[in-house]
């Protein structure tokens, strides 16, 4: 299928189905309710309460085949989902693994895998919110990854640390990435598995976090694996093809992640725009002055392209093709935009900008966030440059 057969809605305010009762869920989660989540200890920042709200409300199931209880709508109504929660003061963070994380089982977990735990996923009953990928020395180096995976008998012992391992504590499956076998010269990340880490049973053995101080409330954890012992059925898939999986699920995760930034757009443009018109300087509204006006509209403008991309890369993938760099350019795009708007904001809103109670300086700071993971805005650059420009790859 040629991109001029694909079938892709242009307008903002689609699917209203979905956004009206997902605003009047997030009506319940205000911003003072996130204000008071950051002024507790790193360990208690995590918004247990919106969270369970939003697996209750079944939209998080939205990808799941319905074979398995899911609702198997399209990723672009998935996109809207999260578009719409970033619009408001919420923030999905912390949920948002359990919306595209089950796409690995899906597409390459065992019959028994799916049949355990996609009814519990779909339904919210089960949650899968927590991927292990990062490490403190490779960072998002897959090739360098050193946690092991050695198989001894019926098992696998998983040695070694991940970093940044987000809603880890608070998820019950974990989707862990470990080496089986070293890599070679012309493709350093084979070998690498993907594993399926049941959350409950790992702390029983042993398995010890640390909650990350950070600035955002996304239950962010260190992981030490010393001899933690996984059942043979734990893998997903093949073993050593753990990279080629992650690398489709990073697609879906790219664009989903585009969509939160283009929420996070709408919430700073809807705040700069009302505040510009009501504050009063100089006898008339600072909306009159163009130094008000441009930044606004400039950012405004990068918003809508890069939602615009964001479609295109949700309908391909609908389509049954494989977005490839086009999820990289829609989540670097909306991520920058965001960025754009949230600076217009900062710029409109002046010194009340800093004012916790505006809540611009939080979601400011989310929106930030986004530029550097799940996946940096250098590697979406770097994977645009040697996929879709045929340029060499990075040394």
């Amino acid at each position: 299928m040629s991109d001029a057969l694909l079938m892709m809605r242009i307008d903002d305010d689609d699917y209203d189905e979905f956004r009206d009762p997902l605003k009047a869920l997030c009506d319940g989660f205000p911003g003072a309710y996130w204000r008071a989540l950051e002024d507790k200890p790193a360990d208690q920042r995590y918004p247990t309460e919106f969270v369970s709200a939003l697996m209750q409300s079944g939209f998080l199931g939205a990808l799941i085949p319905e074979e398995y209880g899911g609702a198997g709508l399209s990723l672009r109504i998935a996109a809207v989902i999260l578009e719409t929660i970033h619009s408001t003061s919420c923030n999905a963070g912390a949920a948002i693994g359990q919306m595209y994380l089950a796409d690995i089982l899906v597409r390459h977990g065992s019959a028994a895998q799916k049949q355990t735990y996609l009814p519990g996923i779909a339904t919210g009953e089960t949650s899968f919110l927590a991927s292990a990928i990062s490490e403190t020395e490779s960072g998002s180096d897959l090739a360098g990854m050193a946690t092991t995976a050695q198989k001894r008998g019926d098992t696998y012992v998983i040695n070694g640390a991940k970093q940044w391992a987000r809603n880890a504590l608070h998820s019950d499956l974990l989707l862990l990435l470990a080496r089986t076998s070293p890599g070679s010269a012309d493709n350093p990340t084979a070998g690498l598995t993907a594993f399926l880490v049941d959350m409950q049973a790992a702390k029983k053995a042993g398995l010890s976090g640390q909650a990350i101080d950070s600035m955002n409330n996304d239950g962010a954890s260190d992981l030490v694996f010393d001899g933690l012992e996984l059942p043979l059925d734990a893998v997903i898939g093949e073993v050593g093809k753990g990279h080629d999986y992650y690398r489709e699920l990073a697609q879906i995760e790219a664009i989903l992640f585009a969509a939160c930034a283009s929420g996070d757009s709408a919430f700073f443009a809807e705040r700069a725009v009302n505040y510009a018109k009501e504050r009063v300087v100089f006898g008339r509204p600072i909306a009159y002055n163009q130094g008000i006006q441009f930044p606004i509209s400039k950012a405004y403008i990068e918003v809508q392209g890069a939602k615009l991309i964001g479609n295109k890369a949700a309908a391909v993938y609908d389509s049954g093709q494989q977005p490839g760099p086009l999820a990289s350019m829609a989540k670097h795009m909306a991520c920058e935009a965001a960025w754009l708007m949230a600076d217009a904001c900062f710029t409109t809103h002046g010194g009340f900008a800093f004012a916790r109670e505006y809540d611009i300086e939080r979601k400011w700071r989310d929106a930030r966030v986004m530029q550097i993971t799940p996946q940096s805005s250098t590697q979406a650059l770097s994977d645009i440059a040697v996929n879709d420009l045929g340029m060499p790859p990075s040394i």
